[in-house]
């Protein structure tokens, strides 16, 4: 979690919030779920195992994910959902050293440099409790209606029988 400021009041807010605290600006749009960057911040011991790996991972040719190796640290990709960016940085930390940040629409080099990566164990409960509290769809309802319809015709059934006995 870091701290960032709120473009309406200036204070500072957690970049998890939704609002700001203090004026109650929304932050980012509750519907939109958050995106996530990777930065590759080493090449690791063998940088052509990794550009490999960054070629077989991602849409980019082998000369790209080569020179995306030289240039470290470096945006390796964006966009990210945070399962995406779960499996990639999994992946890949076994050849390189990435980080896994709240993506932006521009990348500064100071910015790549001085991002924070995100928790992902924090981000996966976060991720999880959005997902809880989304709407249901309608497919979602129609089936929740149906299961409820069919227990409550299977109880009914059991509590004739359990009568009938006695």
């Amino acid at each position: 979690m870091a701290l960032i400021r709120c473009p309406e009041c200036g204070r500072e807010v957690s970049d998890l919030a939704a609002a700001c605290v203090h004026c109650g600006y929304p932050l980012r749009a509750a519907d939109l779920p958050a995106r996530y960057a990777i930065i590759l911040a080493d090449p690791g011991p063998d940088p052509g195992k990794t550009a490999a790996l960054l070629h077989d991972r991602l849409t980019l040719t082998q000369e790209e994910a080569q020179s995306l190796t030289m240039e470290t640290p470096a945006v390796a990709v964006q966009g990210l959902t945070f399962r995406q960016a779960w499996d990639l940085s999994d992946t890949l930390r076994h050849t390189c050293t990435c980080k896994v940040v709240r993506d932006k629409s521009v990348w500064t080099p100071e910015a790549v440099r001085n991002a924070a990566p995100v928790d992902l164990n924090q981000e996966q409960s976060r991720s999880w409790a959005e997902r809880a509290a989304a709407p249901m769809t309608f497919g979602k309802t129609v089936g929740a209606i149906l299961c409820a319809l069919a227990i409550w015709t299977v109880a009914g059934f059991l509590l004739a029988s359990l009568l009938h006995a006695f």
